[in-house]
Formats: structure tokens, C-alpha cells, sequence
């Protein structure tokens, strides 16, 4: 199995922020397919170790994907926009 990181940033999650965990996303072959893999790393220990937490994606279902994920990006980003405009009135 190969794999090369194409981003990686650290986590803001819940249990993961603080620096006790990355976001890795990158392309892995596996079982002879070239997957988009995208996991949490714990950061916390001498080496870090891949977490259960993630998901692999086909070439394809990361394509079919991006377009819902540019929509889920500008809604969020308007709810976000929403949501200071109500705290800046109080």
C-alpha cells in the first residue's frame, strides 16, 4: 500500500483540538484502487497513529461529491454570517 499526503492541517474538533490531532487527507492505493483517504491522526505520543476516524472516497465519489460540497461550504459560510449579524444586534 502506498499513500502520498496531499493536505493536512490540525484538527478543531472536539477531542482532537489542542494539538493532539492532524486532519490528514491522501491518496492511498489499496486492494489495487486509488482511494481519497481522509483521517484523524492522535499527535499526542512519541509517534503519531492513525485513528479509526475517517472514510475513504473513490476517484469517483469524490468527484460526484465536490459540487455538494462547494454548496454545504457557502451555506455554512451564510449561516455563519447569519448567526454573527443576530450577536452584533444584541
Amino acid at each position: 500500500m502506498s499513500e502520498k499526503t496531499v493536505w493536512r492541517s490540525a484538527s478543531m474538533e472536539g477531542k482532537w483540538k489542542d494539538g493532539k490531532g492532524d486532519v490528514r487527507l491522501a491518496l492511498v492505493e489499496f486492494y489495487g484502487k486509488v482511494w481519497l483517504d481522509w483521517r484523524v491522526f492522535n499527535v499526542t505520543g512519541e509517534k503519531e497513529q492513525v485513528t479509526r476516524q475517517g472514510c475513504r472516497l473513490t476517484l469517483e465519489q469524490a468527484e460526484e461529491m465536490l459540487p455538494r460540497l462547494i454548496e454545504a461550504i457557502e451555506q455554512g459560510k451564510q449561516m455563519k454570517e447569519q448567526q454573527e449579524r443576530k450577536e452584533n444586534q444584541s
